[in-house]
């Protein structure tokens, strides 16, 4: 895991200016005899990468915002996905999103990391003021997704890993939202928003003994979402801890594609 961070942290570094195509581009090897490819975060199910990445900026409460953009090279779903980043923050968690993002995106997927913290940098002081300022960013990261879609614009999902997964609920159940699915891996606490009539379909992954947000704080918040009228499911993963393994990563985009597909096939 380590290995292939460092990797995707090169990546990116020499990704930051511009849009690249990764289609079959290498990565920096891991050994000599077997060096991994671009956008295969080494799960089972990997596919062929059809995708591209970008560093874009888009506005949110008159700010600019960093995003990177993941779009795929062959057919479009329909679907798209803002990945909402854990405490650590974007660049960190960029490269840990990487080669997922660009998974999804070769499934035909468009993918928006933004770097919410751009609105507004984590304030202990300022709670109320950040979370509005993060929730605003997560709801024009969608915007931007639909407006580069076209007519239509297509359904976006938002999924948040930690500290994103807060910023998913409430930017899912404020004012103003059109977000059909939120998939939140290792989020808590509570959901004081309204659906207003909207239906909203949220899926909950929690890890065993999870230091940061445990088990009893998912529940609580799965809890709170049904009371405002959202179905939602709760489901384990096979892992103890907060800081995911590759495995687990695996397993959660794995349980975001299925939660996706079943949504349009429905």
């Amino acid at each position: 895991m380590r290995a292939a961070l460092i990797a995707s942290a090169a990546l990116i570094g020499a990704l930051a200016g511009g849009a690249t195509a990764v289609a079959g581009s290498p990565r920096t090897a891991q050994s000599q005899t077997a060096p991994p490819q671009v956008g295969v975060p080494g799960c089972t199910d990997d596919v062929a990468v059809r995708a591209s990445r970008e560093l874009i900026t888009f506005e949110s409460r008159g700010r600019p915002i960093r995003a990177y953009l993941y779009t795929p090279r062959g057919e479009v779903n329909g679907t798209g996905i803002v990945l909402l980043h854990g405490g650590t923050g974007f660049e960190m968690n960029s490269i840990l999103f990487d080669a997922h993002a660009i998974q999804l995106a070769s499934r035909g997927y468009r993918v928006l990391l933004p770097a919410y913290f751009d609105t507004a940098e984590p304030d202990p002081g300022r709670r109320t003021v950040t979370a509005r300022a993060w929730r605003q960013a997560a709801l024009d990261a969608a915007g931007e997704l639909e407006r580069r879609a076209g007519p239509g614009g297509g359904r976006v999902a938002l999924w948040g890993y930690s500290r994103g997964a807060g910023v998913a609920v409430d930017a899912a159940t404020g004012v103003g939202s059109r977000t059909p699915v939120i998939i939140l891996a290792a989020g808590g606490g509570s959901a004081d928003g309204d659906l207003d009539g909207r239906t909203l379909s949220a899926l909950l992954l929690h890890a065993r003994r999870d230091e940061a947000v445990p088990v009893r704080a998912t529940q609580a918040l799965a809890a709170d979402l049904r009371g405002l009228g959202a179905m939602v499911e709760v489901q384990g993963l096979d892992f103890d801890g907060h800081q995911y393994d590759l495995p687990t990563w695996c397993d959660v985009f794995r349980r975001t594609r299925a939660v996706l597909e079943s949504r349009a096939g429905g």
